[in-house]
């Protein structure tokens, strides 16, 4: 019998060898994953410019000269023009918003989400039942009417 005498050179060589089949296996698989994302990616660039495509062609279909005088005959017909008596001089006559107590308005004053408690919940229940209807408002602002009475004045004096 012959005996194998294996040197360290040798082991080093297929360890070598044996690493280098691994790693490279390894980057092959890479490689190929990534083309395939790039491939994916180049599909999806192709596919949105093509979207853009049709969608400019469908705003210069919109927008054709036409169309667009043919829809402002339309819908632009019954649009008077402005003329200088129907601006309002005076913000006084501009009715304000009725008040909560002239509309009858009583505030909410039970929870907006149901309870947990079963008790609770019939209380809420009862309490919702005998409340006339609820209707929100919004705060009254009179710095928006300051405001638009200060600006007709500037054009009063300007006009003036």
């Amino acid at each position: 019998m012959r005996k194998i005498v294996l040197r360290l050179s040798t082991i080093a060589a297929i360890l070598m060898a044996v690493i280098s089949g691994v790693s490279l296996f390894w980057v092959s698989q890479q490689v190929q994953i990534l083309e395939r994302q790039q491939r994916i990616l180049k599909q999806q660039v192709v596919s949105e410019k093509e979207g853009i495509r049709v969608l400019n062609a469908e705003w210069d279909y919109l927008n054709r000269p036409e169309r667009l005088e043919y829809l402002s005959k339309k819908y632009l017909r019954s649009m008077e023009q402005v003329s200088p008596e129907d601006i309002l001089k005076n913000a006084s006559i501009v009715p304000e918003k009725p008040t909560e107590e002239e509309l009858g308005v009583i505030p909410a004053a039970y929870p907006v989400s149901k309870p947990k408690n079963l008790v609770a919940r019939k209380q809420v229940e009862r309490i919702v039942r005998d409340t006339p209807e609820v209707k929100f408002t919004e705060e009254k602002s009179t710095a928006s009417v300051k405001d638009f009475q200060s600006v007709l004045n500037a054009i009063g004096e300007m006009d003036e």
